[in-house]
């Protein structure tokens, strides 16, 4: 959750496109491939100490949140932050008026330095191991943590442990997300900056938050909780073995395979050597075709939770035009009830209903429906695009252009820059390069004497600025009230897909032998993480950039981070592809 949070972030300071910071969130689920199958296949052993290598995982989690800070650390780089947007501060912020000399290029190099800094440097490639390493930390908790519970109640009251087991990692998105919006408002700096010393805050376009921040005190909190993992013994004083006996299917249901995997897989797998037995585990599970088709749909819900949920920030944040922060803020404080309520209710409806193994197939199929029809309301939230001048309207209003920069007559004198990228509002409602591309020549509160700015009113600190004015910041949409239909469907959305996650991990459980548990879960996190979790963000990113109307320009050449979308295009691919994964699902 917190690195979906920063995700914006770091693709500002180091210059990313959205394909090539997805494949930085999904190095993870390389790192968790890597070693699901040798733990989940080891940690099944019945002499495995399955809470002291889930210990060991939290540390090592621990190691890559400390890791992935490390680039903040280790440069001086990202300081040149701070030295550029100070100068800014004290000279006026001339380089961003329009000037009738040629424009000093003193702090596009600083910058340009700054970026050589950054990537001289292969920080990339280290946020590229942390992820990695992370994900190898990750591979026990889930199939060998359920596991480990299941072996110790009752089948009857293992749903219900599961369930409340999920409670916490299902919060940890939006608690990660709220911890996002809460650093990215201190500069990158911190403590040796803050807004009032560079002359900007964390609403403005150019503020680079303190990404780093949030890994210090997440490693902390995993090294504390490894010593409690330590203390619990190999195995507790009683076991149960009991199965839970549900009604009998009709002889020609094809789901007939749920009821009876126990009597037909219930073999002495370890009495062999490890890969003999490994290999009949592999194979009792790849001829499970219960099994393997949740694992496919899972694998496509997967997709969503690791590619549009990755940039789903970004997403608030182009349709509504609310900064990273807060789009991050509003995802978190919505997004937690929902999953604490989501998977509470899904634990205590099969709790109480007692839903049959067959039943929890078919209810996440029907949450795979559900969710598939609600792109279809998701794809009318949105805020209107605005006009922004040279982009998506002349600087006249006469037209209107798409992927093409233009100038105009009221600054072809001004000896703009096209690196720095400072929109401005004007009086006019239209949104602007640059103070300069607007033809600002002054500033006070507000840039004044703007040669393309139509004459309008700017209301700002109880005052009204009357002419051609303009304001820092893209102009917003006033009329727009898509927002709070947006907290309505996002919390409906997350409620449901925390509701699927108690049902399909017990369909999991009982639908492969007693001693096949921790190798399902393996090798279900194996497939699901190849499937949905290495290409998603990538996926999911590269059609974010095919929306970009104009990417950053660094030092002469058009490369970084995207600075305008068009809506509906950004609106229409991710949305749209989103409903196709969970359609499969559905239909799997």
């Amino acid at each position: 959750g917190y690195t979906q949070g920063i995700l914006t972030t770091v693709e500002k300071v180091f210059d990313l496109e959205s394909k090539l910071s997805g494949f930085i969130y999904g190095s993870n689920d390389l790192g968790f491939v890597s070693m699901i199958l040798l733990v989940s296949y080891f940690g099944g052993k019945p002499n495995a100490h399955r809470p002291k290598m889930i210990a060991i995982g939290i540390i090592i989690m621990a190691l890559s949140c400390f890791f992935f800070a490390l680039p903040h650390f280790g440069t001086g780089g990202e300081r040149y932050w701070y030295k550029i947007q100070l100068k800014e501060r004290t000279s006026g912020i001339s380089s961003l008026l329009c000037r009738a000399a040629k424009q000093s290029n003193e702090t596009v190099e600083m910058e340009c330095d700054a970026r050589q800094r950054l990537k001289s440097g292969g920080w990339v490639i280290t946020m590229v191991i942390a992820q990695f390493i992370s994900g190898m930390g990750e591979a026990p908790l889930l199939p060998l943590g359920t596991t480990y519970l299941d072996d110790h109640v009752s089948k009857l009251n293992s749903v219900l442990y599961i369930g409340l087991s999920l409670i916490l990692p299902n919060t940890g998105q939006p608690l990660g997300l709220l911890l996002s919006s809460y650093t990215l408002r201190y500069h990158v700096n911190w403590p040796f900056a803050d807004s009032t010393r560079v002359g900007i805050d964390y609403e403005d376009p150019r503020w680079i938050g303190a990404w780093w921040l949030g890994f210090v005190p997440i490693g902390l909190a995993f090294l504390l909780t490894a010593v409690p993992m330590m203390c619990f013994p190999r195995k507790m004083r009683h076991t149960h073995t009991e199965e839970v006996v549900f009604k009998e299917p009709d002889e020609d249901d094809p789901l007939e395979d749920i009821e009876n995997t126990d009597k037909q897989t219930n073999i002495p797998l370890f009495l062999h050597s490890d890969i003999p037995g490994l290999k009949r585990l592999m194979r009792n599970l790849m001829t499970n075709m219960v099994y393997i088709t949740l694992v496919l749909a899972a694998a496509c819900v997967l997709s969503i939770g690791n590619g549009f949920v990755t940039f789903l920030p970004k997403y608030i944040s182009v349709q509504f035009g609310l900064s990273t922060s807060a789009a991050a803020r509003l995802l978190g404080f919505t997004v937690l009830p929902a999953a604490m309520l989501g998977t509470v209710a899904s634990t205590v409806v099969m709790r109480v209903w007692h839903i049959s193994d067959r039943g929890m197939v078919l209810l996440c199929a029907a949450i795979s429906f559900v969710l598939c029809l609600l792109t279809i309301p998701a794809m009318g939230l949105f805020c209107d695009q605005q006009p922004f001048a040279g982009l998506t309207t002349s600087y006249h209003g006469k037209w209107y252009v798409k992927w093409k920069y233009k100038f105009d007559e009221c600054n072809q004198a001004c000896h703009c820059l096209d690196e720095e990228f400072a929109p401005v509002c004007g009086a006019n409602d239209v949104t602007y390069f640059s103070p300069c591309y607007a033809g600002c020549k002054d500033r006070t509160k507000v840039y004044s004497h703007c040669a393309c700015v139509h004459h309008g009113v700017i209301p700002l600190e109880g005052r009204r600025y009357s002419g051609a004015y303009a304001e820092s910041n893209q102009c917003p949409d006033e009329d727009c009230t898509s927002d709070v239909f947006l907290v309505f469907l996002l919390f409906i959305t997350a409620f449901i897909m925390t509701f699927f996650v108690t049902p399909f991990m017990i369909a999991i459980l009982r639908s492969v032998g007693t001693n096949e548990g921790p190798m399902a879960f393996g090798a279900a996190g194996f497939f699901g993480r190849i499937l949905g979790g290495l290409l998603a963000p990538v996926i999911f990113g590269a059609v974010i950039d095919v929306s970009c109307i104009i990417f950053a320009k660094r030092c002469g050449r058009t490369e970084g981070e995207c600075l305008l979308y068009d809506v509906d295009a950004n609106r229409y691919l991710t949305i749209g592809l989103t409903g196709i994964y969970f359609w499969i699902s559905f239909m799997l």
